[in-house]
């Protein structure tokens, strides 16, 4: 698969952040997500970036919560490939932010670096990535690289030169964040030009921006990144509520008018040297 046929789409189907006071179509509880991650995966993603949750909509570390989850969505969505986050927006502790690998994602999200949200900063020391990063592999996943700035990939390749970082080498490019690189055709451009050779990657945008960040990265030769963990929103004017499957289908839309079809969780597999599920 070149990087410019089929297009791998990863869902965000969820986060640790937004709840039903924000949209109706979040899926929180394990049967919601595992309904949407099937629903999304037949409109055409290959990738599932995943958040628990708690009873109570707030973020959940408990690996034996990320079990029961993955267990459903194994059996609901059959080779589609999961990821775990693994992120530090709420919680620093390495052991509970691990914890999800118990699960034995296919992937797990790793954030080179720290960044300002509007509201809160995501914090990810050295000592903290370097260790998960660790785990990650220990648990025989493949990190979800994610880099808000040009920083972070000048990071990725100072621990792939002390070898805590080994190929392949799949990055989420997440543009828009109000405390990190903007989206523009320049900034999109430098990033990947600083990417390791190789490298995979997938263009996200925040908010308003996501529709924009996932045509650049169709039109560039890229993969996108999509759903109501970056924007609850369909339309610019934000007077519709999105559910994920819309989001896809719609990403589907374009680029199959760009002559890119939707890469299945098989295909996405064999690019990355994942073994079946």
């Amino acid at each position: 698969m070149s990087p410019s046929d089929k297009l791998i789409i990863n869902a965000a189907i969820t986060d640790g952040v937004f709840t039903k006071k924000d949209s109706p179509f979040l899926p929180v509880s394990i049967v919601e997500i595992t309904d949407c991650a099937r629903r999304v995966q037949d409109a055409g993603a290959a990738i599932l970036h995943l958040h628990a949750r708690n009873l109570d909509q707030s973020p959940s570390y408990a690996a034996d919560v990320y079990q029961g989850l993955i267990r459903n969505l194994r059996s609901a969505c059959g080779d589609l490939i999961i990821c775990a986050s693994l992120s530090g927006r709420h919680i620093s502790d390495v052991n509970q932010r691990s914890a999800a690998l118990m699960a034995r994602p296919d992937m797990a999200s790793l954030t080179l670096g720290s960044a300002n949200f509007v509201t809160q900063p995501n914090i990810n020391s050295p000592d903290t990535i370097q260790e998960l990063a660790s785990r990650i592999y220990t648990s025989g996943a493949i990190p979800e690289l994610e880099v808000f700035d040009t920083g972070f990939i000048n990071y990725a390749h100072y621990l792939i030169k002390k070898g805590v970082l080994r190929p392949p080498y799949y990055f989420n490019i997440i543009l828009g964040s109000l405390g990190s690189a903007p989206l523009d055709l320049i900034t999109l451009g430098n990033m990947v030009k600083l990417l390791p050779e190789g490298a995979v990657w997938a263009v996200g945008g925040l908010g308003r921006y996501q529709l924009d960040a996932n045509v650049l990265g169709i039109a560039a030769g890229g993969h996108v990144r999509v759903g109501l963990e970056d924007n609850l929103y369909f339309d610019r004017q934000r007077a519709d509520l999105a559910d994920n499957v819309r989001l896809v289908e719609r990403i589907v839309r374009i680029a199959r008018e760009s002559g890119r079809e939707p890469a299945t969780p098989g295909e996405v597999r064999r690019l990355l040297g994942m073994g079946n599920c």
